[in-house]
């Protein structure tokens, strides 16, 4: 297996996130799983700063709710709407879904 970087060496291992073929000085190794550059930086940055659920200040329609889950499970928050109105017609499922909704609007953070 050759280094996605430079074909012409053979590569230590595949990134645990992207799965390029990486060199040995591209190597980082985070809890015992081998990573490229790139993705060991998001790794480092997302276990310094962890997701935190919070309504979208972006993607807002209503109230940011669906936006800020679609931002949490990094997913489209137009999935995430789309999925709260076909919940609705679940028997029953309208009530449910509006006070669903209506108590993430009110416990929900805001975002930055």
């Amino acid at each position: 297996m050759k280094c996605y970087s430079d074909p012409k060496r053979d590569a230590v291992g595949v990134c645990t996130k992207c799965g390029k073929a990486v060199c040995p000085e591209e190597a980082v190794v985070i809890n015992g799983k081998l990573y490229c550059k790139e993705c060991a930086e998001k790794v480092k940055e997302e276990e310094a700063h962890p997701k935190k659920l919070h309504k979208s200040v972006r993607n807002r329609m209503l109230g940011g709710v669906c936006g800020g889950i679609g931002e949490y499970l990094n997913i489209d928050p137009t999935v995430v709407r789309i999925i709260f109105v076909l919940l609705i017609f679940i028997p029953r499922g309208a009530l449910i879904v509006f006070l669903l909704y209506l108590l993430l609007w009110i416990i929900m953070p805001e975002g930055e």
